[in-house]
């Protein structure tokens, strides 16, 4: 498999909860817009909450590949990445696995933390979420950090050109354990 097909417009829609809203929450309803592809194959989102009135539109890039390079925790905020975090290695396929540390700032704080990526792909599986029914790849990430270690599994769908599902367990260093989970909910074109 190649590099995602993206486009200027491409739009998906995800719906993240907790673990204790699931059956009772409408959880986080967030658009995201393709707004425009640099020369250099970076990616602009803007990413916004459209169940709640008056939410910011939010800004994330990613690379040509879909590793994030930054992304806005509140308008003209954002949290860095360098290297880019490392969602996706392309072509994907089952048993590949890649590592890196990533340096994530926050200029505006001067906050610096190092994390430690390590991704692997585990299986092709077909999976069914709200916008339809997938060829996926799922894949594990576990990602460590001084204050929490995060361990996902994420589904992605070359015919969406996303990850169509994702289950992140943080554990903090205070013991604090939290369960996300997001899936899409519509995308404006299916991919060839």
């Amino acid at each position: 498999m190649t590099l995602p097909d993206i486009r200027e417009g491409d739009h998906w829609v995800f719906i993240t909860r907790t673990q204790e809203e699931i059956d009772r929450d409408a959880g986080l309803v967030m658009s995201n817009r393709v707004t425009r592809i640099d020369a250099d194959g970076r990616v602009h989102i803007e990413v916004q909450r459209t169940n709640k009135a008056d939410s910011p539109v939010l800004q994330n890039v990613y690379t040509r590949q879909f590793d994030l390079l930054s992304r806005e925790i509140v308008p003209g905020e954002a949290i860095e990445y360098h290297p880019a975090f490392p969602q996706f290695m392309f072509p994907l396929s089952v048993g590949k696995n890649w590592k890196e540390v990533v340096t994530q700032t926050q200029p505006e704080w001067g906050l610096h933390t190092r994390l430690g990526v390590s991704v692997s792909v585990e299986a092709e599986q077909t999976l069914t979420v709200p916008a339809g029914t997938f060829h996926t790849f799922r894949l594990q990430g576990h990602y460590t950090a001084e204050e929490a270690t995060v361990m996902t599994h994420y589904w992605y769908a070359p015919a969406a050109g996303r990850a169509v599902k994702g289950i992140e367990d943080t554990l903090s260093i205070n013991g604090v354990r939290t369960r996300l989970v997001y899936e899409l909910q519509s995308l404006n074109r299916l991919r060839g």
